[in-house]
């Protein structure tokens, strides 16, 4: 299956959507709340979900996202040591690992005039300056820094069952709050945009 060249912005931006959650929904789907060795299962039907979504994505789009191959690569080491050493303490650090490493990122390319976000999202975007994008890698890097400690005091003080269901209501709802409060920047750029 090859991508149509005709497909919207919005098409694409929800297949990749879907490809990339592909994995965590099986994850939900493969746990049971009753049942705690299920969180093993769960985590190798996460690991080969991961696995195809990878391959999914090579096959729609012709490439794997940089996002992809980190977080296809956290899954594989992380999800190895929870079953290795049959602790969930690993899979639940995933987030954390993940969301450091984007914080880092983008923050650090923002010490060196380096906007990573512009490279994963400059197709989707309008047509923004440095100054736009140093402003919205550092508020990323921020809100990933956020996320990181978020997900520590969650899965340090709660039950498994509650930092799992936060992954759906709390995490996501959080990015598309975050996501909304950036659009007055971004509706600036696609004013100018039009007004050409």
């Amino acid at each position: 299956m090859s991508t149509d060249p005709n497909m919207n912005d919005t098409k694409q931006q929800l297949l990749k959507l879907f490809i990339e959650m592909f994995p965590i929904v099986l994850f939900f789907y493969a746990y049971d709340a009753k049942d705690m060795e299920s969180v093993y299962t769960a985590t190798k039907v996460f690991m080969a979900a991961m696995v195809v979504s990878m391959i999914a994505s090579r096959i729609v789009f012709k490439k794997i996202g940089i996002i992809l191959w980190i977080s296809g690569g956290l899954v594989s080491v992380l999800g190895g040591a929870t079953i290795y050493f049959h602790n969930d303490l690993f899979i639940k650090m995933k987030p954390t690992i993940l969301y450091s490493f984007f914080a880092l990122a983008l923050l650090g390319g923002v010490a060196f005039g380096k906007y990573f976000l512009k490279n994963v999202f400059e197709a989707g975007f309008p047509p923004m300056p440095d100054d736009a994008w140093k402003t919205l890698s550092f508020r990323f890097g921020i809100f990933y820094i956020f996320n990181a400690i978020l997900n520590e005091v969650i899965h340090r003080n709660f039950a498994f069952d509650t930092w799992i269901a936060t992954k759906i209501w709390l995490f996501m709802p959080l990015s598309l709050l975050f996501m909304m409060a950036q659009m007055p920047m971004l509706m600036k750029y696609m004013d100018v945009q039009e007004k050409r």
